[in-house]
């Protein structure tokens, strides 16, 4: 995990960015090094030891230019709750993901967040995860992660338009998504058990653990 220095560091670095903008190609390219996440500029400065705590994984960049024609997730576009780009939902597309819908005030997304820590770890490379954490302090949200170990990214939703499109009356909601970008399955609800979780994924994702 990057030291704080080095965070806050990146985020200097890119105070000339805007809207969580790529870094440059051809200055990755002279220094021939892989293109570091970016660093929304937004940050409130007061988070960063919050963020580098809970050591989320970057936000995934997603696709340049999804197909549109498969139906998927809403082109809706969110920031991040740790560091990367800001994403849009409809480009997450190559690998089978998670999404679980969250907040940090709701006790049903506290007791099933184990289930979902652990198998975000267990299947790291072959499934995604993304958090959707609706209407929520991101200072309590980072927390929350930091508290069980979550280190898979999430986003925020802070006026909770992600109820109406994806119709979900409240958290948590989770979503299958395969890796067109297709919604195959959902649960409302808290998930009950590891061993529930693992049907759901077999039976929509293919996915045995």
């Amino acid at each position: 995990m990057k030291s704080l220095a080095l965070l806050i560091a990146s985020v200097a670095l890119l105070a000339g960015c805007s809207n969580g903008a790529p870094i440059s190609t051809e200055a990755s390219a002279a220094t021939d090094v892989a293109p570091t996440p970016v660093v929304t500029t937004d940050k409130d400065p007061d988070l960063l030891p919050l963020i580098e705590q809970a050591g989320l994984d970057p936000c995934p960049p997603g696709e340049s230019s999804p197909d549109a024609a498969i139906p998927g997730l809403p082109a809706v576009t969110f920031r991040c709750l740790g560091y990367g780009p800001d994403v849009d939902l409809s480009a997450v597309r190559g690998m089978p993901l998670v999404l679980n819908v969250w907040a940090s005030w709701c006790p049903p997304c506290i007791a099933e967040m184990p289930i979902l820590t652990a198998a975000a770890a267990d299947l790291r490379g072959e499934v995604q995860f993304l958090g959707v954490d609706i209407q929520d302090q991101d200072a309590s949200a980072l927390q929350m992660m930091t508290d069980f170990g979550a280190d898979f990214p999430s986003v925020v939703d802070e006026e909770g338009s992600i109820r109406g499109l994806m119709a979900i009356s409240g958290p948590p909601v989770t979503f299958f998504v395969n890796d067109k970008g297709v919604i195959v399955g959902r649960h409302n609800g808290a998930l009950p058990s590891t061993e529930y979780f693992n049907a759901l994924l077999d039976q929509y994702l293919g996915v045995r653990r």
